[in-house]
């Protein structure tokens, strides 16, 4: 009699079971595609708002950046992978309060404030809500999924200018120059060292040399010039006032010429061809003179070996054995051996200052920036002759850290994303 009242017991335990096993395979098979689709959907709007917030960053109009985030979310959703939230997305009618796409912008990224806007507010907020994806198990329950996203992007603060592989040396150029680059001019020859003959711009007792971070001394100053890897990454804040650049009294003509000669593939002193190799290409054009009064000679342009002439030299010749090409005026016998290679070695890092004001030995000038420029000749170890001269090339990118903040300082910055209020995942 009881077993014939426990007949029916397996069959309850089955059915909840297998309620149970269906419960969890739809939260494995359809929370896994919530949670790919919502990742996926997340990256569609951090990008649109990034672009859209560059375009204005660059002078767009509001409806030109809206049409731009609109146009890459377009290009996105046209990859295969994202098939469903392509079928799930309408473009049209973005103005619409009921429509699934959002666009706003404001002046401040916290609080991001919609109303009474001006033309030019930079942050730019992209929405997609609401979206409704396919279902596997989940539709037994009648649970629907959908996923939303919103991100948030405009200009940071003004970052730290921060440079690694600086040179000690300092260019002086003019802040209030409505050209590029400070009025420093591409493809021209500059005195980026002077020689013991020559005034300096920054003042007595200072050869335009600079202390980089906790470095000074003779030691450092060669090592630095020739490219060694003593040098921290050096940051100069930005600001309503321009960081400080620490000068280096005293000429140091051994130190320079033993440091930068090195990446000429001459090794004088405590350096060597294996710490401090040779460039590439060492080839030089006639020695430029400087005058009496710190100015290059007239004709410096015509003698000296450019950049260009470096490149092109690079481009049509092995990167083994070969001869020097031939310089107008100099003659050069014998190939030239190639056992430590180094393009880019004559190109380096030198910081740019504002010289108005004179500074007597130590002191601090103005910095303005950094630029690249292209060692044009050896230096000579003699005070009168140990200037040291190169062709400005571009202007040199830095790196650095910018706060999620409200860009509020003059400087460079960075276009950003910032978290979006009340929101759990931008």
């Amino acid at each position: 009699m009881l077993r014939a009242y426990q007949r029916g017991n397996v069959l309850v335990l089955f059915v909840i079971s297998l309620l149970t096993l269906i419960i969890m395979a739809s939260l494995a098979l359809d929370g896994g595609h919530l949670l790919l689709n919502k990742g996926r959907l997340q990256n569609l709007v951090d990008a649109a708002a990034l672009h859209a917030a560059k375009e204005i960053d660059q002078g767009a109009s509001r409806a030109q950046a809206s049409a731009a985030a609109i146009n890459l979310l377009q290009l996105n959703l046209a990859h295969i992978d994202q098939s469903e939230l392509a079928r799930a997305i309408n473009l049209d009618n973005i103005d619409d309060s009921t429509a699934i796409l959002t666009i706003e912008y404001s002046e401040f990224p916290d609080p991001f404030a919609v109303a009474n806007v001006g033309v030019e507010a930079p942050y730019v907020k992209v929405s997609l809500s609401q979206l409704s994806l396919d279902n596997f198990l989940a539709g037994i329950f009648s649970f629907n999924k959908r996923i939303s996203a919103s991100a948030l992007a405009g200009p940071s603060t003004a970052i730290n200018n921060c440079f690694t592989n600086l040179v000690p040396m300092a260019v002086c150029a003019d802040p209030d120059s409505p050209l590029p680059n400070f009025g420093l001019g591409v493809e021209e020859l500059y005195l980026m060292k002077i020689g013991s003959n020559a005034s300096s711009a920054i003042g007595p007792g200072n050869f335009q040399l600079i202390r980089l971070e906790n470095n000074s001394g003779g030691a450092d100053i060669r090592t630095a010039m020739a490219g060694e890897e003593n040098i921290a990454e050096t940051c100069f804040n930005t600001g309503s006032d321009n960081a400080s650049v620490p000068t280096e009294p005293g000429n140091s003509v051994g130190p320079v010429a033993q440091g930068l000669n090195t990446r000429m593939g001459t090794w004088n002193g405590p350096v060597n061809s294996i710490e401090h190799p040779r460039d590439e290409n060492i080839c030089q054009g006639i020695k430029i003179e400087v005058e009496d009064d710190g100015t290059l000679e007239v004709d410096a342009i015509d003698k000296a070996y450019l950049a260009s002439n470096y490149t092109s030299d690079l481009a049509n010749s092995d990167l083994g054995d070969r001869a020097c090409p031939p310089i107008v005026g100099k003659t050069i016998t014998g190939d030239i051996k190639y056992a430590d290679k180094g393009i880019g070695r004559r190109i380096m890092n030198v910081v740019i200052v504002d010289c108005t004001g004179e500074a007597n030995g130590a002191n601090n000038i103005d910095f303005l920036g950094v630029g690249c420029f292209f060692l044009t000749q050896s230096v000579e170890q003699k005070g009168q002759e140990s200037y040291v001269i190169g062709e400005f090339l571009y202007d040199c990118p830095g790196g650095g850290d910018a706060s999620l903040e409200a860009a509020d300082t003059p400087g460079p910055y960075k276009i950003v994303l910032f978290h979006v209020i009340g929101s759990k995942d931008s």
